[in-house]
């Protein structure tokens, strides 16, 4: 018996038990969860993570219709030449990313890769790099949550695709204030000249697919997208779990 099926047979056999014994619910609808090594969502829940729905440019963002680009692509602003996500950062998904990101729900990060992969254009975008880069956090940051959370779904994502995983070739030299609640341009100043490749053999003439649990304003994943392309990347994609839309 293979590892993969002795797990699930496990499991099978564990959940009914831990359903009785250690009742958790639902992260999204808080209902109990049926399968509770499998949550943090319920079965329900996980089915109906929102996906992206419209039509969406070559790197991922929305166009008006009628428009084959996004307005930052049409001024050529956009440095990612491609880029997918799941879904708005709203609902389940939302709920889902702040499990793994807040409360240490680590194999959160596989079920996403798993949700990811289930679309064509993240399949065929990851299948076609030659490396993952996720975003990375400052090592004092790392060291209180104790993980990165875009290293966690880069790595499950090469896992289960054999792309490459570069975890350590982009790094983040200044310990920056936290994103959230600044405006664009107070993001944008906030991450200025903040990133840095420290392994340039990685990325160097290589397609490399930047990885990300959320897309907000970009500001992050643009800095990102800059050292690499300084570092001598031939290409530059953005893959992210959640767009804030």
């Amino acid at each position: 018996m293979s590892f993969s099926a002795a797990a699930a047979t496990a499991r099978r056999l564990v959940e009914p038990v831990l359903t009785v014994v250690f009742p958790s619910a639902c992260a999204c609808c808080g209902r109990l969860l049926a399968q509770p090594t499998r949550g943090p969502l319920c079965r329900s829940c996980w089915r109906a993570l929102p996906r992206h729905r419209g039509p969406a440019c070559l790197c991922g963002l929305p166009r008006p219709p009628g428009r084959p680009t996004c307005g930052r692509c049409r001024r050529g602003r956009q440095p990612f030449a491609a880029g997918v996500s799941l879904g708005p950062y709203e609902g389940s998904l939302r709920a889902v990313i702040h499990e793994l990101k807040y409360r240490g729900r680590r194999r959160v990060a596989g079920r996403l890769a798993e949700a990811l992969l289930e679309d064509e254009p993240t399949r065929n975008l990851v299948a076609s790099s030659d490396v993952l880069v996720p975003v990375p956090l400052h090592p004092r940051r790392l060291r209180e949550r104790g993980f990165n959370q875009a290293a966690l779904i880069a790595r499950e994502l090469g896992r289960r695709t054999g792309r490459p995983c570069g975890d350590r070739a982009l790094v983040r030299r200044k310990d920056t204030a936290p994103q959230a609640g600044l405006s664009a341009a107070a993001r944008r100043r906030n991450v200025d000249a903040a990133f840095a490749v420290r392994r340039r053999g990685l990325v160097a003439g290589h397609v490399v697919t930047l990885v990300d649990d959320v897309f907000t304003t970009g500001a992050t994943a643009y800095a990102c997208a800059r050292a690499l392309r300084d570092a001598g990347a031939d290409e530059v994609r953005l893959l992210s779990a959640a767009r804030v839309v």
